[in-house]
């Protein structure tokens, strides 16, 4: 019945459903009467009701067809339908039912069941060996029903099967890929040790490097120079042959490494002593960078005329210190002269300042120290540098220039007539309007604490 609409029976039967699993008036035993076959389709009547007012018999999808049509008229008197619901008509379906019929695959097909129309359709969908069906698993398959389990069980690429192997899950048609991989599928040894072994392919790998008696091996030493191969079965027979040859390799290169390992010692002695040189040179570089320092004094003219007008009269240098944990200093310069130069003379100084490693160093101070104006003359052979040296001399009387700081520096020490006014005017000392002052510390003697 199309579009599932409900039977006269109950069904939800579908038109085609009907047709395929209902008996036709071919499938008769005996000629059916007249009044068992629809008017309209011309088979055996199906789910059988009446047209009303007439009372004729119709299929009850035919009779749907005709209430659907245009005209509405009954097949066997032309006459009008009246649209009312069709009823079962139950005693006249009951005959049908009790109808004689075979097997749609009687005969040369080799059905041989016969019965009443009311249970053709079980035969034919449940029962009948001859009938055919499609495959459960859509593979696209036909056949008979009596080769199913056969088809399911051997040939169905779709089916799900279980490896015997490794108990994996699969399609049957996916099998030959699977066996590709499988871990635990039998195979024999590559090496054909054993033919009558057959290990899992997981385990193959392991026995090859490990058991099989045919597997090629390397000499154990090879890396020294013996390069024999052959089988494991073999390779205690090798060993204990050549045990003397051996034995002769493993001593050729002890000796090698011996040669070797002396050539090393030489270059590390060698080493050594180049660090230990390279070593003193960078302390004696460290003593150099520290102890000395090159004060540059930009703006002299503006600073020399505020030093003789009584502004700014004492210029203080960058701190500096004798060595990476030596004495810390600074410089002090007046442009203008103080005490016994005031007026005449550039004056120098240099304090010693409160320091981080004061605690081990050697009081008092006592290192020389040398100031240095600089003569920046283009050519280096004509400059004549400016010098002052001091070597203080550590009497209790020089104990606040000297001694160990308490405060944040010492009183400042050095010469009040450095340099005349008139000298340093007269050469390269002050070029670009700057000058250079050196301030060095003598430190022989003197050692890290």
């Amino acid at each position: 019945m199309t579009g599932g609409a409900p039977s006269p029976t109950g069904s939800t039967r579908s038109r085609s459903s009907q047709a395929e699993h209902y008996p036709t008036k071919n499938d008769l035993l005996f000629p059916a009467q007249a009044k068992y076959i629809c008017p309209k389709c011309n088979e055996l009547l199906r789910y059988a009701v009446q047209i009303k007012p007439c009372g004729h018999r119709v299929c009850y999808p035919c009779y749907k067809e005709l209430l659907l049509s245009s005209e509405k008229r009954c097949p066997t008197d032309n006459l009008q339908m009246e649209p009312v619901p069709a009823e079962d008509d139950t005693a006249f379906n009951d005959e049908v039912k009790a109808l004689e019929v075979r097997c749609k695959y009687y005969g040369d097909w080799g059905c041989k069941w016969e019965g009443p129309v009311e249970e053709f359709q079980q035969h034919w969908k449940e029962i009948c060996s001859y009938g055919e069906r499609m495959c459960v698993n859509d593979c696209g398959a036909k056949f008979q029903r009596r080769f199913e389990k056969k088809h399911m069980e051997k040939d169905c690429p779709k089916e799900i099967v279980t490896c015997p192997y490794c108990d994996d899950r699969h399609l049957r048609e996916d099998k030959k890929e699977h066996l590709q991989e499988c871990p635990k599928l039998p195979l024999p040894c590559p090496n054909k040790c054993d033919k009558k072994l057959t290990l899992p392919r997981n385990e193959l790998d392991h026995h090859i490097d490990v058991d099989c008696p045919r597997t090629k091996l390397k000499c154990e030493f090879e890396a020294l120079g013996c390069e024999h191969r052959c089988s494991r079965e073999k390779m205690a027979k090798h060993n204990k042959s050549e045990i003397i040859n051996h034995v002769k390799i493993v001593y050729k290169m002890m000796m090698e490494n011996k040669m070797m390992l002396d050539s090393h010692q030489l270059k590390l002695e060698e080493h050594e002593k180049v660090m230990k040189s390279q070593e003193q040179r960078i302390g004696d570089l460290e003593k150099i960078a520290h102890s000395q320092l090159i004060w540059r004094i930009e703006d002299y003219s503006r600073k020399f005329k505020e030093a003789k007008a009584g502004n700014n009269s004492t210029l203080f240098s960058p701190t500096f210190t004798t060595s990476k944990h030596g004495y810390r200093l600074c410089a002090s310069v007046c442009l203008n002269g103080d005490g016994k130069g005031k007026g005449t003379h550039m004056s120098v100084f240099v304090s010693v300042l409160k320091g981080a490693f004061d605690a081990l160093l050697k009081w008092p101070f006592d290192y020389r120290v040398t100031f240095t104006l600089l003569d920046q003359a283009e050519e280096v052979s004509q400059r004549k540098h400016i010098k002052f040296s001091i070597k203080p001399n550590p009497c209790p009387d020089n104990e606040p220039f000297l001694g160990k700081p308490k405060m944040e520096k010492n009183a400042s020490f050095g010469g009040a007539k450095f340099a005349k006014h008139e000298e340093i005017e007269s050469r390269n000392y002050i070029k670009d309007d700057t000058v250079f002052l050196k301030i060095n510390v003598d430190c022989d003697g003197l050692s890290e604490p």
